[in-house]
């Protein structure tokens, strides 16, 4: 009877080890996919920079929103993911779907007018999706970002509420700033008053506001928080939403 109960006792022991090692290659492989996908999401303007020829390069953005919605469906049916569809995926679809439609059956030198303000329909795009999610379905931006990280308890936490608020409100004014310089550089190009300096002046400022934005909201603000200078000041500034939550955690 020692000897089964042993037996069965290593038996155990090594399904545990097995289901273990699984459950690692299994999260391994959801945060390369992950990351696939985050580099994805971000690929259309990567094209819009790189490529010139305009059917091509919004016919190719469209096609890579269109599989950065489709795998992250499929992420999603995986147990990747906790939420699809993503804001981001969805504006990138609509915009890049309606001007590789609007290249395919305009002139091309109605095409070559609407150039200069891609930027413009991408970024005010960003700007209004983020917007009508959060005004019409109390969805904000950072929502889903955060679902992801962490828990549902964790995610009801004062300090991470005061995260998704501020980076949301963050993304919603830069991309309507990078949508306003965009407008900017457009007219300046269309009037024949713009420099070739002057437009790449104009499009760094733009896309470092992008960058600037990612590095607050995926780095630095949450590491400010987590920091003892960042809560005390959420403890100060939400001490009843503090207590409570400890209550009911």
């Amino acid at each position: 009877m020692s000897e089964f109960t042993a037996s069965a006792h290593e038996a155990l022991l090594e399904e545990g080890v097995a289901k273990q090692k699984t459950a690692e290659k299994k999260s391994m492989s959801h945060q390369i996919f992950s990351i696939f996908l985050f580099c994805l999401g971000w690929s259309p303007l990567v094209l819009v920079l790189a490529v010139k020829n305009p059917r091509a390069m919004l016919t190719g953005a469209a096609g890579a929103a269109l599989s950065s919605f489709c795998l992250s469906g499929i992420f999603y049916k995986m147990g990747g993911t906790k939420v699809w569809p993503k804001i981001m995926d969805i504006s990138f679809l609509s915009t890049f779907g309606i001007l590789t439609i609007l290249a395919w059956t305009l002139p091309v030198d109605t095409v070559g007018n609407i150039l200069p303000f891609l930027d413009v329909f991408i970024f005010g795009g960003f700007a209004l999706a983020i917007g009508a999610a959060w005004a019409c379905f109390k969805l904000r931006f950072m929502d889903q970002m955060m679902l992801d990280y962490v828990s549902d308890e964790e995610l009801s936490h004062p300090s991470i509420q005061h995260i998704i608020v501020r980076t949301t409100q963050m993304f919603l004014v830069g991309f309507t700033l990078m949508a306003v310089i965009a407008a900017v550089n457009g007219t300046l190009s269309v009037t024949g008053n713009n420099t070739n300096t002057l437009r790449i002046v104009l499009l760094v400022l733009e896309y470092s506001i992008l960058g600037i934005m990612l590095t607050i909201a995926h780095w630095l603000y949450p590491e400010y928080i987590a920091s003892e200078k960042g809560m005390k000041m959420i403890g100060d500034k939400y001490p009843d939403e503090c207590a409570a939550w400890e209550a009911a955690n």
